[in-house]
């Protein structure tokens, strides 16, 4: 599978950045598994689980957090209320406890990425929140995101009154400070543990340390930063923020909901890769018309070499059978995207979703992060699938200079960040 690994080009991203506001972070008092081995307690984000894995987590523990992160309604409770009420459960019968002291937590996955071991290194803070609409804001999201989700964490959030699901944000760290300190760190002996089901090792830390914690905050907060992942929580954490602001009479903005829970990773960490994620939909009736005016068709064995051209290209499977896209004339995607910079229109998912199927709702498409995944699917469901190349990191840069919000679910950041590992009240 086609990634990017942000490592070899760490440097580029935050240069352009050119607004004098930095981000904001502290330590906080985490809740935490009491258990070491957290293996049958962790889950994914609630975006990558789908009802067969949700079973599976299930039967793993009663107390698996995908009870609290994706929760059952029952006779008696929405399932937000529901969420509510075992996250109380558990904290009173001593499942989860919580901090004694402030801290940050350094997170380690360990994990195989198409046949090579990697290591992925960072830490959990509060991450104070800023209009995620702004252009002049020092945290910087790069993709659309969707009502659905938004309402959906937004009623959860409300009822359990915690993050349990971090954003995921990168840095620049040219100094290798950070990635320095989580070296070391690396090197004593974690607090919790687990292995999840894609064979990826998580190792958390408890840094309470106020030395420490002043060093890292001082030093990161002197810097912008880039949301790799969590857009739907970053913005979800936001609209809360406002609604308590608007009701909280004795406000400061140092108050708790206006900081989010966010895992930071330096930019110059080795172990970051990004993947691409397909399209899985319905074939609208403009499909074949659009092909014939605006592509050219080529056979499937040509998509590697055509990777290589400044505009991507894109695959389609429909009725068993592939076919490699290619924009006709650049001039149909500045009219398509007139409004939109070049690194935006070059992209296979922005030619999806302007061009190919313009008529069809981003609500409306299964998105998956695997080419096997996407096939499969569509052959069970009668669907076509849209298989998109991944998102060059150089395309990033542009799109952000240009403040332009990429289609949603254009990245695909490998490994997840684990569910349940910590957690932060509000």
């Amino acid at each position: 599978m086609p990634f990017c690994r942000i490592s070899e080009v760490a440097a580029f991203i935050f240069f352009i950045y050119k607004e004098s506001k930095v981000a904001e972070i502290k330590a906080f008092s985490g809740i935490r598994y009491k258990e070491q081995i957290i293996t049958n307690f962790i889950c994914p984000p609630y975006d990558v689980i789908d009802e067969k894995q949700k079973e599976k987590l299930h039967k793993l523990s009663k107390f698996n957090m995908v009870n609290i992160e994706l929760p059952d309604e029952t006779p008696t409770k929405t399932k937000y209320k529901n969420a509510a009420a075992i996250f109380q459960e558990w904290q009173k019968i001593g499942v989860l406890a919580k901090e004694s002291l402030p801290a940050l937590y350094f997170y380690e996955q360990v994990f195989d990425d198409g046949g090579i071991k990697m290591t992925r290194r960072g830490f959990f803070s509060a991450l104070k929140l800023e209009n995620p609409h702004s252009a002049k804001t020092s945290i910087k999201p790069h993709e659309k995101t969707l009502a659905g989700p938004k309402a959906d964490r937004l009623k959860l959030i409300k009822a359990i009154k915690a993050n349990v699901s971090p954003i995921f944000g990168l840095f620049n760290d040219e100094s290798k400070v950070i990635v320095d300190i989580c070296k070391k760190i690396a090197k004593k002996a974690p607090v919790s543990t687990a292995i999840d089901s894609q064979g990826t090792f998580h190792k958390l830390w408890v840094i309470s340390d106020q030395n420490i914690i002043k060093n890292i905050v001082e030093y990161v907060s002197s810097k912008k930063l880039f949301i790799a992942d969590g857009h739907h929580r970053y913005e979800t954490a936001w609209n809360y923020s406002k609604e308590r602001k608007a009701k909280d009479k004795h406000y400061s903005s140092s108050k708790d909901y206006n900081y989010v829970l966010a895992f930071l990773c330096p930019m110059e960490d080795p172990g970051i890769s990004i993947w691409p994620t397909h399209r899985v939909v319905a074939e609208p009736d403009d499909l074949e018309e659009n092909i014939n005016k605006f592509f050219d068709v080529c056979s499937a064995k040509d998509f590697e070499k055509l990777l290589k051209k400044e505009i991507q290209p894109m695959m389609l499977y429909k009725d068993g059978k592939y076919r490699v896209l290619t924009i006709k004339k650049e001039s149909i995607l500045k009219k398509a995207m007139h409004d939109k910079c070049k690194s935006y229109r070059n992209l296979a998912v922005s030619m999806l979703h302007y061009v190919l199927i313009p008529s069809v709702e981003a609500s409306e498409f299964t998105y998956v992060k695997s080419k096997k995944e996407a096939v499969l699917l569509a052959d069970k469901t009668g669907q076509i699938a849209i298989i998109v190349p991944a998102t060059p990191i150089k395309s990033l840069e542009s799109i952000s200079l240009n403040n332009d919000m990429m289609p949603q679910k254009s990245t695909y950041f490998y490994p997840k960040l684990a569910s349940g590992i910590v957690i932060r009240t509000i």
